[in-house]
């Protein structure tokens, strides 16, 4: 009886420091992993120079749009090009608030938010009637719009000339003065909109969204409101889109009509293409390499636009559905 007994206690011991399986040692990679990248976020500015931080600052702003793209399109399904638009009105929005008329940073960056969220409501309600690559030039023709009205309307937007002298943002008794206080603003905002997202997604919502895309006809003959979902994941992306422009109008202190233009809405978008489509993580992957990678291969200025191309080229043959992800470019295009 005693052996039978120390035979299974031994079993149970060599079963126990059995090797781990991968899908549990992607379940300790997915606690462990954010965990590190959220102490060394909040060791940064001790541990990299000022340069490498103005640049970590910038890929924070960027993660914002990124998200906001890819929930749009990776989870939603729509191809969206002018997220710009939404960018350049979150940043025109603090700009004139705080500079004409003396807002605080708190109920200017909502006013940011709200205000990108609104116009993606009012662009949503008639673009969700097209889809597939119509939808990509409609929006690109968004963006050609509000660049327009920026440029013409002087007396509100100052014109090409842009508005200068943003002041400092402060929140109550906390003021934004260094480099460092930007970044752990521009870090909050991404981790509130990280979070959002991840709620989203995980949701009954987050799933009724992937039904829409994966197939329209069944989802709604479930009875999910095709337009309502559509039309949700626009607004939603584009208030995040503004809130980051908020966080980029306060760090830069200045807000043109060059930063946002058509370009800047290719950038946003290959950042969730590059990334990975439906992938929350890979809107982060996304703009750490397209804002940190030219910063990187600044040695090869002459060839770093070509580089990235290349990249791009390479990533759509190899895997079209970007680092993360799990939704392929090409079937959203056939939509």
């Amino acid at each position: 009886m005693r052996v039978r007994t120390e035979a299974s206690g031994a079993a149970t011991a060599v079963s126990s420091r059995a090797p781990a399986t991968p899908a549990t040692i992607r379940s300790y990679a997915r606690i462990v992993l954010p965990v590190l990248l959220l102490l060394f976020l909040l060791a940064a500015p001790g541990l990299i120079g000022s340069y490498h931080l103005h640049v970590l600052t910038l890929i924070l702003i960027y993660v914002p749009c990124a998200l906001g793209q890819n929930l749009i399109t990776g989870n939603s399904g729509q191809l969206s090009m002018g997220h710009a638009a939404f960018f350049g009105l979150g940043a025109y929005a603090v700009a004139i608030l705080s500079v004409r008329y003396g807002w605080p940073a708190f109920p200017a960056l909502l006013a940011a938010a709200g205000a990108a969220g609104l116009v993606g409501l009012l662009i949503g309600l008639p673009a969700i009637r097209i889809s597939g690559d119509y939808l990509f030039i409609v929006t690109i023709g968004v963006n050609l719009v509000f660049l327009d009205i920026v440029t013409q309307w002087v007396p509100v937007t100052g014109g090409t000339a842009g508005i200068p002298g943003l002041p400092m943002p402060s929140f109550g008794f906390v003021r934004v003065r260094s480099n460092v206080d930007y970044f752990y603003l521009a870090l909050a905002i991404a981790a509130l909109c990280f979070l959002v997202t991840l709620a989203i997604t995980r949701s009954r919502f987050g799933k009724m969204i992937e039904a829409s895309r994966d197939d329209p006809v069944a989802a709604a003959a479930c009875g999910i409101s095709l337009t309502a979902v559509r039309v949700s994941v626009f607004v939603i992306g584009a208030a995040m889109a503004g809130l980051a422009g908020g966080v980029l109008g306060y760090f830069i202190g200045f807000v043109g009509p060059s930063d946002f233009n058509v370009q800047q809405s290719l950038l946003i978008f290959e950042m969730a293409i590059l990334g990975g489509l439906g992938s929350i993580w890979g809107s982060v992957a996304g703009a750490a390499i397209l804002v940190g990678l030219p910063e990187i291969l600044r040695f090869l200025q002459p060839y770093r636009l070509g580089l990235l191309g290349l990249i791009m080229i390479v990533l759509m043959i190899y895997r079209p559905q970007g680092l993360l992800g799990s939704v392929r470019i090409t079937n959203l295009i056939r939509k």
